[in-house]
């Protein structure tokens, strides 16, 4: 080479080339874990909505079968008495769950 001659580089460093890469793992991982979260809500909503038709169909079974069943609740007195009945699911968790209060038919 001549005196004074100017060297271009043309490429990237390893040490370049490594840490691009390892960024571009990170940015892997993180978009992975998201959507991994995503299917893991995913699978529960589905579940739940499942819970809640079912539920709703024993709801609209028992509306439409002329006997009433739960425990008799006298809101005014001298009137005819409602019936409270509970439909709950386990998949729902305890503290989720329908009251459902019926008239005799």
């Amino acid at each position: 080479m001549a005196k004074g001659a100017l060297i271009t580089r043309n490429g990237f460093t390893l040490i370049e080339v490594m840490v691009s890469i390892f960024i571009l793992i990170v940015a892997a991982m993180a978009l992975l874990q998201g959507l991994d979260l995503v299917f893991r809500h995913y699978t529960l909503a589905q579940t739940r909505w499942k819970a809640i038709v079912e539920l709703w169909n024993q709801i609209e079974q028992s509306r439409a079968t002329s006997s009433t069943h739960g425990e008799p609740i006298q809101i005014i007195p001298d009137s005819r008495p409602l019936y409270r009945t509970i439909y709950k699911d386990p998949r729902l968790g305890e503290q989720f769950g329908w009251e459902v209060l019926s008239a005799e038919k």
